[in-house]
């Protein structure tokens, strides 16, 4: 696990774009009463420390307020990478939408967790999962879309040969 901590500056850029986001239609519905500012310095902070480490041909931008759905967050090494956040420290899963997942398929999911319980607050850059491993988790549903349900802990470790 890489932890990273989390800047009053990385914050305040995660939530402008939330705010940004709100307006236009695609997202006037999704954030009530969720911090999804976190799932944007999880999305961030992770997006710079890969490219610290590896050769990236698209770099992450956080949330797109053009209305244009993008094709994944970030590239490596010719993979579609997307990164997927629990936004609490005691979340168990990461819940990418069954949708998502089958109609926009990624090569490589990356798994980062906030956890708001230390001061400065941190990111853990968790692991990865490749999508055929989320295909065969349990399906769940609680109030929009369903998703599968991944465990945190079936990640594995982010490593040179992770995006071959």
């Amino acid at each position: 696990m890489i932890a990273i901590q989390v800047s009053e500056q990385d914050k305040l850029f995660a939530k402008q774009q939330i705010e940004a986001f709100k307006k236009i239609d695609a997202g006037s519905w999704r954030y009530t009463n969720v911090e999804a500012w976190r799932g944007i310095v999880c999305e961030m902070l992770t997006s710079k420390w890969l490219e610290n480490k590896f050769e990236i041909e698209k770099s992450a931008k956080g949330l797109d307020d053009s209305g244009i759905v993008d094709d994944c967050d970030m590239i490596i090494n010719s993979k579609k990478v997307e990164i997927k956040s629990a936004t609490k420290n005691h979340f168990r899963y990461l819940m990418p939408k069954i949708h998502d997942v089958r109609a926009k398929p990624k090569d490589i999911y990356i798994g980062v967790k906030y956890n708001e319980t230390v001061e400065p607050n941190e990111i853990q850059i968790l692991g990865y999962i490749k999508r055929s491993d989320i295909l065969v988790c349990p399906v769940k549903q609680n109030k929009g879309a369903p998703y599968y349900q991944v465990p945190l802990f079936k990640l594995k470790p982010v490593e040179q040969t992770t995006f071959e």
